[in-house]
């Protein structure tokens, strides 16, 4: 499994926290950290063996008049590619969204 970055064109672009790991059912699972996005900010493609996360985390005015002391919140366009081995099936994947996290399973080809 292998994560892509994201373009660096643009300086908004943020690639979220990912989880990559295999089940105890032998699935492979993905879980990606997006607090404060929306369902309906999401896009979830597969193309071949690439799953593409994308989507956007609005800034909800942040307030441009403070001074901030740390800001590590990342806002704007974000994609996290992940490269899927041959050995899981990518057309039966499953994803669910709840809590701000994504989980995408990803059964082994029988």
């Amino acid at each position: 499994m292998v994560r892509l970055p994201p373009s660096p064109s643009d300086p908004q672009y943020w690639v979220p926290n990912t989880d990559v790991y295999i089940s105890e059912e032998g699935h492979l699972v993905i879980e990606v950290e997006l607090a404060a996005v929306t369902a309906d900010d999401l896009e979830l493609t597969i193309e071949a063996n690439r799953v593409i996360i994308r989507g956007e985390r609005p800034d909800g005015g942040r307030r441009q008049r403070c001074k901030y002391l740390v800001e590590e919140l990342r806002y704007g366009q974000f994609e996290s590619v992940a490269e899927i081995p041959t050995a899981y099936d990518c057309a039966h994947a499953v994803s669910d969204y709840r809590n701000g996290i994504l989980r995408i399973d990803l059964p082994p080809k029988r």
